[in-house]
């Protein structure tokens, strides 16, 4: 793996724009949505993905634990990197998410068409403590809870 990296990245990092273009190529082309995966990529927020963070997060999507899968979906959520879920955050990643897959996602066993409601059930259930935040303890102890999010872990295994 790592002589191909070489071999595709003679610098050693993938910069932003050559991972942009490669999230079109596997069909993520929405913008905002290609930001949040570089940015969980990029874990030392240089600007760059090295072989290391590729491999890693690449690790953690196929073969991590449960644990490890939730803490990378947390940061995909975490729009802003504060280190918490708001509202916002959530919604801006459901509708780059709902452009990808379609207006049907399923949670808690239901569907939902508007993901405005999905958010509301998303926050009754994580915001332990109705701050209106969702820190990674709350988003960790809601999902491990809740059956559809605990089926999505197993997606990339």
């Amino acid at each position: 793996m790592y002589k191909q990296f070489r071999k595709e990245t003679p610098q050693g990092v993938i910069s932003k724009t050559e991972f942009k273009e490669v999230m079109k190529q596997m069909g993520v082309v929405d913008n905002f949505l290609q930001d949040l995966i570089f940015n969980v990529f990029d874990t030392n927020k240089d600007g760059t993905i090295n072989f290391q963070e590729f491999v890693a997060a690449l690790s953690v999507m196929t073969r991590g634990t449960p644990d490890e899968k939730l803490e990378f979906a947390f940061h995909m959520f975490d729009v802003h990197g504060a280190g918490v879920i708001t509202k916002e955050d959530v919604t801006k990643v459901l509708d780059s998410f709902y452009k990808l897959v379609g207006p049907l996602v399923t949670f808690s066993g239901k569907k939902y068409e508007s993901h405005e409601q999905l958010v509301e059930e998303f926050f009754e259930q994580m915001d332990s403590n109705g701050t209106g935040r969702i820190t990674i303890k709350e988003y960790k102890d809601g999902a491990m809870k809740n059956p559809d999010i605990i089926q999505g872990l197993k997606l990339f295994s």
